[in-house]
C-alpha cells in the first residue's frame, strides 16, 4: 500500500526540482558592490567614497550599510565629460522601486537625504561607455543637546526660591478686593 502512494509523488517532486532549476537559470543575480567609506584627504566630517566607472543600458549597482539615522549621507554623480547623460536610483529595498531618481543632463545631480540600515544606488546611461564619478559621503553622527527631562527636587526647588514674579500677588490682592466689595454690596442689600 506504502508504495503505490509514493509512485505518484516521484514523477512531481522530478517536476517541481526542473522548474526550480530553470527559474534559476534564467535569473542571474544582480552584480552588487558593497561600497565603505573611509575618511579622505580633503574631506572634514564625514566618510566618502568615490567610484569612476563607465555606464551603459544594465546598471552598475552599488550598496551601503550599517547607517544610523543620525548620519547625513549625500550622493552625488556627474559624467566625465560634458553634456554627457548618466541617470541615478536611489532605492532603499526593491532595485525596481526607486524612491529617487534623476539624471545629470550634463551638469552634477546631487541628493542629501537621511536613512537606517542600508540603502542602494544604481548607476545607467541611454549612451554605452558614459564615463561617471559617483560621490557617496556619510556624515559623522550627530548627537543631539536634550535638556534633561527629569529634574531633582532639590534642584527644582532652589531654582524658583526668591525669584518669583510680583505680578500673581498683585492679581490675587485685585481679586481678593473685588470679592470683599462684592461681600459688602450684598450683605447691605439683605439689610436694607
Amino acid at each position: 500500500m506504502r508504495r503505490s502512494f509514493r509512485r505518484p509523488l516521484r514523477p512531481l517532486a522530478a517536476l517541481l526540482l526542473l522548474a526550480a532549476a530553470v527559474a534559476a537559470a534564467q535569473a542571474p543575480r544582480p552584480n552588487v558592490i558593497r561600497l565603505e567609506p573611509k575618511p579622505m584627504a580633503g574631506v572634514d566630517r564625514g566618510k566618502a567614497v568615490v567610484v569612476k566607472g563607465r555606464a551603459g543600458a544594465e546598471p552598475h549597482r552599488f550598496m551601503l550599510d550599517s547607517i544610523t539615522y543620525m548620519q547625513p549621507v549625500a550622493v552625488a554623480l556627474r559624467p566625465v565629460r560634458r553634456g554627457e547623460r548618466v541617470d541615478l536610483s536611489i532605492t532603499k529595498y526593491a532595485w525596481n522601486r526607486p524612491l529617487r531618481q534623476g539624471n545629470t543632463d550634463g551638469d552634477i545631480l546631487r541628493y542629501g537625504f537621511r536613512t537606517e540600515g542600508e540603502f542602494q544606488v544604481s548607476v545607467s546611461a541611454p549612451q554605452p561607455g558614459t564615463d561617471y564619478r559617483l560621490l557617496v559621503w556619510v556624515g559623522d553622527e550627530t548627537k543631539p543637546d536634550f535638556a534633561p527631562v527629569v529634574v531633582k527636587a532639590s534642584g527644582f526647588g532652589q531654582a524658583g526660591a526668591g525669584s518669583g514674579s510680583p505680578v500673581p500677588w498683585v492679581i490675587a490682592a485685585v481679586l481678593a478686593g473685588i470679592l470683599a466689595l462684592l461681600a459688602v454690596l450684598a450683605f447691605r442689600r439683605k439689610s436694607s
